[in-house]
């Protein structure tokens, strides 16, 4: 609370309100109440205040906590919450002073670049490790110089997703925009892209960019994002754990190694330099469980909030729609597709490539790459970045060597170039092998050298199947794996662990690093597992339903093609019945079957004619094309991977040429013509649908012309202008073409036509939020005065135009002129964007002025639609102007309409950024008078708690969500974390009594609570619930797992066996429990344990049959043999049908081929 010995004007209401009580009560000064009170204190239950406080609440000298006042207030006979409002407004009015004082001297705006202060030293040495991180290139042992990441990057273009991606489909200037126009577009970015596509270099090169630009590195240059952000890099496996979200990314970045000195973890909660944190989240897809992918999405999404302490750029390969669910809805994500590299981005790649290894003429021996890139048909396949790189490679340390042909084929290449790329490698092997010798350890060394290639094919498989694929510790696997498969009297010597990964990383497709290994590339561990399934695959192909179930999983497609693709090269295999499987599928089946065709399979010119037809049937029932058209697109661009193919060609110029079709979809067939048959040819098909076709198919043709045949300026600006001068087109696509004509630097006119947008009857707010940018862009501020103008000439402007145009004359420095328009949106409610443009627009221009003016239009303001001050307070608090926030904010909360209430949880989020944890007595006392849900309890906690709040702030909210009835499962566990973060000792007792006091939610609650108790090492409440859990009848899944984990985190994997016995003691395990039981133990790299559960499945008749397969395929591969063996052989003695005792012997049969009949 405020002190000083002067009266402060703030608080002489306060002080005549008090004054006019004691005169009201009978008390002739204050001398003669505190005699009274002083006297007879046993006859008040409440202590009166000092005296002190009296003569300073009198005297409006000091302001004391509330509870002062109502004691004070009690003391005379009053209700005490007579005073709380007048002290409300004292302590607001002081806030307001002092603010203001606090932001007199000027500064620079928070957000922006420009004033960036020198980072603390934490984050420097932060900043420091995360660029060093992301400037590393990969691939060190590929016998060829080894670049920074930096000296070879390419920037890629992004484009929108099509409208099935997202609910709010990103609005961009330009067809094709930059990645820098989708972070300005949108606070959060989700961004796909196949195998290989360039989404972790783009993630790396975003993070080196904007740590080198704070460290003030030499040659820095500006950062695509336009807010200043600290950017921080970690893998979506990272956050898979229930830990608060900021504890998983301090987790994270010490796990990564990048941390110079120690990072508080509460450092990664707050904003550093007042500045919001860019969280790159690479491999979403690499997390192999769905369920865990939700979980992750879920967390993510509910740290997406208006202006939080976060931005988010997360990449992944494409998911199911289904799984996206948590980002519907949040119109500050932006979701996007990176393109794959265009021929002048492989040719800007490979001269920055080849100069680096340094060629004397990096730009010729560009072009002869590129040309016999070409010759080998893979142009279409370069346009992924990893593959070109792999090219690169190839060529780089096989000069005069041809390029191998097709994808499989540059896999087999590069991976045979790894296991001999270091210099020397036969002597490295040498050196270990009498190294191990010395210390007489020379037959396990001979050992490991003749079965390194099948130790790491294991680890593949460990790194793509399973939950936690992405986040098993390859190196803990491999110790697993060795003391399963390691001869009897040969063990791994314990402490050596760093010896197995240095050892392991020779192979040359693993890196070892800081005490662990890891794939050079995801899809280099889906090929080896591919090539290792697919060795074991039958000719008949056991599984095959399986395998093509598969399919529909995005992140399982690219092992599928590789297995498919192998296994159909190996000697006796037919591939006939397996395309044929995939034609009967849906589109992404016969895409699959399209694949194996590109990536080199022979499947003879009949059955590929077959495949064709079925890919190039557009109309197919079964699919369903978006009005973005990305799926025939996609099956365009697969089809021109296959050059040359002579009757594609003809069923792509027969659709380029019909007269009716859809123009886009004319407009690809003919770009696909182009790369299949002739280049020439396809121009001239593009040139000719330009000519007959609509003038938004004349854009179509620019875009792909732009790409055929980009020297070309000319033909491109005819068909631009004819676009423009066409009044019939939509402004939207004669803004296209303007956009497009002045990037070939064709300006004439341009101006003009856009002041005719903005002047005409057009409403569209998009419309002429574009025209006013394009504008900008043009001409600057000194069009000023003819924006005025034109906005002046319009005839007639509804609703959402006057929103748009107070921001486009706002954008033009005229505040003046848009102050009327402002406040018609403000007072219509218009929309929630618009409002937010408004607001950025006018603090722009007018910084605390604006502030302030948006304080008091908004201060009578009558809410009839949705209450828009709590977002625009939170907008003023994240721009800095915290007093203007908090003002709004109390307002917000005075709104007597009982029907719209309060957006109560974005209300108290405003009041933690304006007042920090000095909030948090308000925030209680908000939720109580709400009467609050537990989900609004949860948001005080947890944005209390990234504000930097501490025990005395936290610790009386969580113990009311603890004990709230109605928390659900995920506010319980916060509110448990808490206690158990700030009250450890008291912690376990006070969370498992609020979980006995609930009313509901007991086993669910049990399994997710586990995790949280392992992890604070309360093993004798995690023994407890466990056993809880296994004794409930209706004991699912989930909370089985979560048993076994739990005791697996407290008693350690070398529990592992033992637990197994003790849950089927407790728990009768059906096959299918068996099953998810020991694919959770696989997981962890505790195979050996999990070997007695696969034998009950392999020997369980209620189990399917492709179940029993791969139970008994998972036994053999860990080491079980003899068990599954035996299984088998007592389940077939009391087979219970022919049919059983026939699947018994079959399986027995591929577990140890008989020397003696069986039975």
């Amino acid at each position: 609370m405020t002190t000083g010995g002067e009266q402060q004007p703030e608080l002489r209401e306060l002080a005549e309100w008090f004054k006019e009580r004691l005169r009201a009560a009978g008390y002739a000064s204050p001398n003669a109440f505190l005699n009274r009170v002083t006297r007879r204190p046993a006859d008040r239950r409440v202590p009166p205040p000092h005296k002190n406080a009296v003569y300073e609440i009198l005297g409006a000298r000091k302001l004391h906590d509330l509870a002062t006042y109502e004691r004070f207030a009690t003391a005379l006979g009053l209700s005490p919450e007579l005073v709380t409002e007048v002290w409300r407004r004292a302590r607001f009015a002081l806030d307001r002073r002092e603010m203001a004082a606090r932001r007199r001297a000027p500064r620079p705006g928070p957000g922006t670049w420009v004033g960036l202060p020198q980072p603390e030293p934490w984050l420097e040495d932060l900043l420091a490790g995360q660029a060093e991180a992301a400037e590393q290139f990969p691939y060190d042992l590929l016998g060829v110089h080894k670049p920074p990441l930096s000296h070879i990057h390419v920037e890629q273009d992004v484009q929108p997703l099509p409208a099935s991606a997202a609910e709010h489909v990103p609005r961009v200037t330009g067809p094709v925009p930059t990645l820098a126009a989708a972070l300005s577009a949108h606070d959060h970015l989700f961004v796909t892209g196949g195998p290989g596509a360039g989404k972790t270099t783009l993630g790396r090169h975003l993070v080196r960019q904007i740590a080198g630009y704070w460290l003030r590195e030499d040659g820095a240059e500006d950062p695509w994002c336009a807010e200043a952000v600290v950017a921080l890099r970690v893998t979506a496996s990272d956050l898979r754990t229930g830990r608060a979200f900021h504890q998983q990314l301090s987790d994270a970045v010490g796990r990564t190694g990048t941390l110079r000195s120690d990072v508080p973890a509460d450092r990664f909660a707050v904003r550093p330099h007042d500045v919001r944190w860019l969280v790159v989240v690479d491999g979403l897809d690499e997390v192999a469980r769905p369920d865990d992918r939700k979980r992750i999405l879920k967390n993510l999404a509910r740290e997406i909030r208006p202006h939080g302490a976060f931005r988010f750029l997360i990449t992944s390969r494409p998911l199911p729609q289904e799984e996206l669910a948590p980002f519907h809805g949040l119109s500050s994500l932006g979701f996007y597709t990176l393109k794959g590299f265009d021929t002048a981005q492989q040719r800007s790649f490979a001269e920055r490539w080849f100069a680096v290894q340094g060629a004397p003429d990096p730009a010729a021996e560009a072009a002869a790459f590129l040309e016999e890139v070409g010759q080998a048909g893979l142009g279409e396949v370069l346009q992924v970045p990893l593959l070109t790189t792999i090219a690169a490679a190839h060529r780089s340390r096989n000069p005069g060597a041809p390029l191998p042909r097709g994808r499989v084929s540059l896999y087999e290449h590069f991976l045979a170039d790894l296991a001999t790329a270091r210099e020397g490698a036969a002597e490295v092997g040498k050196d270990f092998l009498a190294r191990w010798e010395r210390r007489g350890q020379g037959r396990l060394a001979t050992w490991l050298l003749d079965h390194r290639e099948e130790l790491v094919a294991h680890l593949a498989k460990v790194r793509t199947t399973g939950r936690r694929a992405a986040s098993v510790s390859l190196l803990d696997a491999a110790i697993d794996r060795l003391a399963t498969v390691l001869p009897p009297d040969l063990a791994w010597p314990h402490g050596a662990r760093e010896e197995l990964g240095q050892f392991l990383a020779q192979s040359g497709i693993l890196v070892h690093d800081r005490g662990e290994v890891s794939f050079l590339h995801l899809s280099f561990a889906e090929f080896l597992a591919a090539r290792d399934d697919a060795a074991g695959i039958p000719a008949h192909f056991p599984g095959l339903d399986d395998w093509a179930e598969a399919i529909r999983n995005p992140s399982s497609r690219n092992r599928v093609l590789f297995t498919f693709a192998l296994w159909a090269r190996r000697p006796g295999h037919d591939v006939t019945p397996v395309v044929r499987h995939l034609l009967a599928g849906d589109l992404d089946h016969r895409i699959m079957a399209l694949r194996l065709i590109t990536s080199g399979v022979r499947l003879g010119e009949a059955l590929e004619d077959a495949v064709l037809e079925r890919v190039v049937d557009l109309g197919h029932d079964s699919d369903s094309f978006d009005p973005y058209r990305s799926r025939e697109s996609q099956v365009l661009r697969e089809l021109s991977q296959l050059r040359g193919n002579r009757r594609l060609a003809v069923t792509l110029r027969r659709i380029a040429e019909s007269d009716g079709l859809d123009v886009s979809l004319r407009v690809d067939a003919a770009a696909a013509y182009a790369e299949v048959a002739s280049l020439p040819e396809g121009i001239a098909l593009v040139r000719e649908i330009s000519r007959e076709g609509s003038p938004e198919g004349a854009l179509e043709c620019c875009r792909v012309l732009a790409s055929l045949d980009p020297a070309d300026t000319g033909f491109r600006g005819g068909l631009l202008r004819e676009v423009l001068d066409s009044p019939a087109v939509r402004d939207w696509d004669r803004l296209t073409a303007a956009e497009e004509l002045a990037a070939l630097g064709r300006t004439e006119g341009l101006a003009e036509f856009v002041r005719s947008v903005i002047a005409g009857p057009e409403e569209n707010g998009s419309v002429l939020k574009r025209a006013g940018e394009f504008w900008y862009e043009l001409e600057g501020r000194a069009a000023a005065p003819h924006v005025v103008a034109a906005v002046a000439a319009r005839a007639r402007t509804r609703s959402w135009a006057k929103a748009t145009l107070a921001w486009v004359l706002l954008l033009f420095g005229r505040v003046e002129e848009a102050l009327p328009w402002v406040a018609y949106t403000l007072d219509n409610s218009i929309s929630d964007e618009e409002i937010g443009d408004i607001v950025q627009g006018w603090l722009d221009q007018q910084g605390e002025r604006a502030a302030d003016g948006l304080v008091e239009l908004l201060r009578d303001y009558q809410v009839w639609n949705s209450d828009e001050r709590p977002g625009i307070a939170l907008s003023l608090a994240r721009a800095g102007f915290r007093r203007q926030a908090a003002e709004l904010t109390r307002l917000s909360l005075d709104n007597p309409d009982p029907d719209l209430g309060s957006r109560l949880n974005l209300e108290m989020m405003t009041l933690v950024d304006a007042l920090g944890p000095a909030s948090a007595e308000e925030i209680q006392d908000l939720l109580d008078r709400h009467r609050a849900t537990p989900a609004s309890w949860a948001s005080a906690l947890r944005d209390l708690g990234q504000a930097g709040a501490g025990a005395v702030e936290l610790l009386p909210l969580a113990r009311r969500l603890l004990r709230h009835p109605g928390s659900g499962h995920s506010e319980f566990t916060s509110a448990a974390r808490t206690l158990f973060r700030f009250a450890p000792a008291e912690a376990c007792a006070e969370v498992l009594a609020a979980l006995r006091n609930r009313p509901y939610g007991g086993p669910a609650l049990r399994a997710v609570l586990l995790p949280l108790l392992a992890e604070h090492g309360e093993a004798v409440a995690v023994r407890a619930l466990g056993q809880d859990l296994l004794a409930d009848p209706g004991l699912v899944d989930r909370e089985l797992v979560a048993v076994a984990e739990a005791w697996l985190t407290v008693e350690g994997h070398a529990a592992a066996a033992g637990i197994v016995e003790r849950i089927r003691r407790a728990v009768p395990l059906t096959s299918g429990q068996c099953g998810v039981l020991a694919d959770a133990l696989a997981e962890r790299g505790l195979e050996a344990a999990a070997v007695t559960l696969w034998c009950q499945v392999a020997a369980a008749p209620e189990a399917g049959t492709e179940t029993r397969w791969r139970a008994v395929r998972n036994a053999l591969a860990a080491g079980g043999t003899d068990s599954v063996e035996q299984a088998l052989r007592t389940a077939l003695r009391t087979a219970p049908s022919a049919e059983e005792n026939l699947l018994l012997r079959r399986l027995l049969a591929w577990v140890q081929p008989p020397a003696a009949p069986i039975g």
